[in-house]
Parts: C-alpha cells; sequence; structure tokens
C-alpha cells in the first residue's frame, strides 16, 4: 500500500509567484506533503499524525474513536468543520504547477485545513483520493477569507466522493486573495490516509496577493491629478490587467494626515467589508505613506493591514516645506521660485501651498508624529527613494540612466541639493535619506512626478518605467505572502 499511496508524489509540480520553481523541490519539480510515518521533511513542512491548531488558534489533539475526540468532543455530520479544522501546508496557486499534499485524517473530528492563494478569475480544481480499502468519504469545500474570522459561513463551493474513489471541486475564484480549502470524512467519523491534488485549469497566468492592494497618494492629489490624468498614472489598469485587485481611495488633495487618514480609513472599511479581506496591503506615495502610517498606529489598524509600501514618503520631513513655512532662513529669491513652482503645481494661492506643506515640516514629522506613530510589528514596512538630477549633472544622470529632474520640480531640487544636514540626493521634494523607513528597498532613478508617471520628461513615465516598478512591488507582496 505504500508504494501505491507515494506514487501520488510523482504527479505534480511547483512554481514561485515569479514563475521559477521554489527551492527544496525534488526534481521533478513535485511539491509533495509527506504521509506521517514517512522519512521525515525539511524543516517547515507540517507533518499529519500531531497536535495542530484550529480556527481559533488553539492547539487541539487528533481524534479519538467512536465518534467522538480524546477531550470528549462528539462529531456529526451535522457538526460545523470550520469549528474543527487544523493548519496544512498552503496551497499557492500564483504562478505554480499542480501541487499535491499527502495527509491522513487520523480520527473522528479531525478537518484539514489549507490555505488557497489564487488570482481573480482562476479556474481551479480539487481531487481528493482516499484508500479503496478504507471508510473515508472525502469531502471537499472551499471558502472565502470569512472563514479565517470564525463563526458560521457557508462554503462556496464543496464536493464529496465515495470510499476508494476520488471526490473533484471545480471552482472559479471571483477574486484574487487567500481561501480556506476544507479536507474531512463527511460523517466526521472515519479516518484514513488521502492525497489531495490541486491544478489550474484556466486564467493560470494570472497574478495575486493574498490581501488587496491599496494606493494612496500624497499631497496635492486624489484619484486624479491636475483634473484630469491619474495619480498613479495607468498602475490601476496594468497592475488588474496581470491579475491583481487594487483599489484607489481618495482623500482631500490639501490637508493634515489625521484628516487624510480618516477619509481613507472610511473607505477601507468599505474594502475589506466588500472583499472580505482580512487585511490589505497599502502602495503609498509622498504622504500617502504617512497617512499609511496613521491608519496603522493611531487609528489602530494595525490588525488589518499586511504592507505598507512607502515611495518617496518624507519620513523625517522636508527643507522645503521649513523653507516655505518660515523655519529656517531663506533668500527672498529662492524662497519666491520655491512658492512660483509649488503654486504652480498645486494650483493654489500662497496661503494653500502653506497648508499643503505644513504636515511636512521637519519638526512635525521628527517631533511629533514619528514618535506618535511607532511600527506596529504586525505590518510589513518597505520603502524607495527617488533620485533625480540637475540639468548640467552628467555623473548623476549616468548613474542614474539619464535621468533630468522636471522644470518644475528644478527650485526645490536645488534647494535641497548639498552637503548640509537635511540637504542632499533628492528627488525634486524629498531628500533620499529622509525616504527610509522599515526596510529600505533602494532608490528609483525618477523624481517625485517620475515616481507615479506624471510630469515626465517625455510623457507620462519618461526614461524610468513606473508601470514595471508597481508591477514589481506587486509580485514582491506575493512573493513575501502578503
Amino acid at each position: 500500500m505504500r508504494t501505491e499511496w507515494l506514487a501520488f508524489s510523482m504527479l505534480l509540480g511547483l512554481t514561485a509567484c515569479s514563475g521559477g520553481r521554489g527551492g527544496g523541490d525534488d526534481e521533478d519539480g513535485t511539491d509533495v506533503e509527506p504521509e506521517a510515518g514517512d522519512e521525515g521533511p525539511d524543516e517547515g513542512v507540517v507533518e499529519d499524525g500531531r497536535s495542530d491548531e484550529g480556527a481559533d488558534g488553539e492547539a487541539r489533539e487528533d481524534g479519538g474513536e467512536d465518534g467522538g475526540s480524546e477531550d470528549g468532543t462528539t462529531c456529526t455530520r451535522a457538526t460545523d468543520p470550520l469549528a474543527l479544522w487544523r493548519e496544512r501546508p498552503e496551497l499557492n496557486m500564483v504562478g505554480s504547477g499542480p501541487l499535491t499534499r499527502l495527509g491522513t485524517l487520523d480520527g473522528p473530528c479531525v478537518v484539514d485545513g489549507y490555505r488557497v492563494v489564487a488570482a481573480t478569475g482562476m479556474v481551479l480544481r480539487f481531487e481528493a483520493t482516499t484508500e479503496a480499502a478504507g471508510m473515508v468519504t472525502a469531502r471537499l469545500a472551499l471558502y472565502d477569507a470569512r472563514a479565517f474570522g470564525g463563526g458560521t459561513v457557508a462554503p462556496l463551493v464543496d464536493a464529496v466522493g465515495a470510499p476508494g474513489f476520488t471526490a473533484t471541486l471545480d471552482a472559479t475564484i471571483p477574486a484574487g486573495g487567500e481561501y480556506l480549502l476544507l479536507v474531512h470524512d463527511l460523517e466526521l467519523r472515519d479516518a484514513g490516509p488521502y492525497a489531495l491534488s490541486a491544478s489550474c485549469r484556466g486564467g493560470c497566468s494570472k497574478r495575486a496577493t493574498r490581501f488587496p492592494i491599496v494606493l494612496l497618494h500624497g499631497f496635492g492629489g486624489w484619484d486624479t491629478i491636475l483634473g484630469s490624468l491619474e495619480y498613479f498614472y495607468g498602475v490601476e489598469d496594468e497592475l488588474e490587467g496581470q491579475g491583481y485587485d487594487v483599489y484607489v481611495p481618495t482623500s482631500d488633495a490639501v490637508n493634515d494626515t489625521p484628516t487624510r487618514a480618516r477619509q481613507y480609513a472610511a473607505q477601507l472599511d468599505e474594502i475589506l467589508a466588500t472583499t472580505h479581506a482580512r487585511k490589505v496591503d497599502f502602495i503609498t506615495h509622498s504622504q500617502g505613506g504617512l497617512d499609511a502610517r496613521y491608519i496603522v498606529s493611531t487609528l489602530g489598524y494595525g490588525d488589518r493591514v499586511g504592507a505598507v509600501v512607502m515611495i518617496s514618503t518624507p519620513n523625517d520631513g522636508t527643507l522645503v516645506a521649513d523653507a516655505l513655512l518660515g523655519d529656517m532662513p531663506v533668500g527672498t529669491a529662492v524662497l519666491s521660485a520655491l512658492f512660483d513652482a509649488w503654486g504652480a503645481i498645486l494650483g493654489g494661492s500662497e496661503a494653500d501651498t502653506r497648508a499643503a506643506f505644513e504636515q511636512l515640516r521637519t519638526s512635525v514629522v521628527r517631533d511629533e508624529f514619528n514618535p506618535a506613530n511607532p511600527d506596529d510589528p504586525r505590518v510589513v514596512y518597505w520603502s524607495w527613494a527617488g533620485q533625480s538630477c540637475g540639468v548640467l549633472d552628467f555623473s548623476c544622470q549616468a548613474a542614474n540612466s539619464g535621468e533630468v529632474v522636471d522644470p518644475l520640480l528644478i527650485a526645490s531640487y536645488e534647494f535641497l541639493v548639498g552637503d548640509e544636514p537635511g540637504h542632499g540626493p533628492n528627488d525634486g521634494l524629498v531628500p533620499v535619506a529622509s525616504a527610509h523607513w522599515g526596510t529600505f528597498q533602494g532608490t528609483i532613478p525618477g523624481d517625485h512626478w517620475d515616481e507615479i508617471g506624471q510630469l515626465a520628461d517625455s510623457g507620462p513615465g519618461g526614461p524610468f518605467d513606473h508601470l514595471a516598478f508597481y508591477a514589481d512591488i506587486a509580485a514582491r507582496l506575493c512573493a513575501a505572502g502578503l
């Protein structure tokens, strides 16, 4: 019987989010969960036949005999299997080939649960085969992410086999993200081994993150900028075209971070309610990163956010704001040039420009905002900085793919260049050093507007391929399990 059972393990293969094969697989690419009693798996693989965790996160013992578990719990066909499931190795179908898991239902009241990550529109097939000589009648049931929160949730689809036969469940994924697949005996009574296979039969090239992606714009922006162009130019369409689920909430173009964050939070609640996702991943630009940090820390959304990705966020403020608001002495000509440039960008009066920069002052961010908004250990923080170059700075241009600062940003770019504290390489608004937060991922060759595909040197995008950049961020989130 062992020879027949291990034959299941030679069927199927696994690749990662990027499309390459993950490490640790057999030479044929098969990814297999061993049966209890086989030679021990590598570290990180869960074996059957031991205590595991249920939906409530508490360790539970495997079942005993006569329709009850060892702790005295009695199970019948009417018992909700969501109250019993234990965690099994994940099935990430994004960019993967077929996957196989070998498991054992080793007593009554035993339910194996597999987290499934899949993209919108994928057509998946799950098959559970039991031993011909056994009594297990396999049932498969697929639930959306609400199942992870406990309580009673109806499955999206289920299927039942027969002893010694295969239960086959086909499902079209309605939205990208994580799902829960349960495998158990129909009566929650009989014990025995099974082989579970998962394969994609349609939409297999689509991509997805575990949690929906939410784009948060910076100051002076909204879902569209300057009244017509999208703030994140073409990013939503690009990511959705690859299969990702993307949302673009709005907030005031010019306002303080507490106000903007609360506006975003109300829309975040709607996104979570609509998608049934447990969390979201923020990808932010400029002040949007401060808004996201405030949402997590001050508004208490750390349990509903998987990642905060910040692109050129002034996490230590910017001296441009200090100059405009009189926090540092600058010449009249420099001050006038800064007001003229940013007044033109924001399309407002001098008073509007001052209001826009109030939240970006170094004293406000460094001494007030940062201490009040520490990182949440449940959230991943990544950051990138933009670096632009002066018109005549050819060595900088050579090192940054020919990047030249946009004319509208020249005044603030030149103001920030220098060796004094708070000055240095920058993107025309935010110094590279100020953009560092969490795990710093590096610099990108672009000014503050190139980073979102706006006002670029030769149309949206310019020499910096911002669409490829955002697609790479999404792929990194997928690879990180976020």
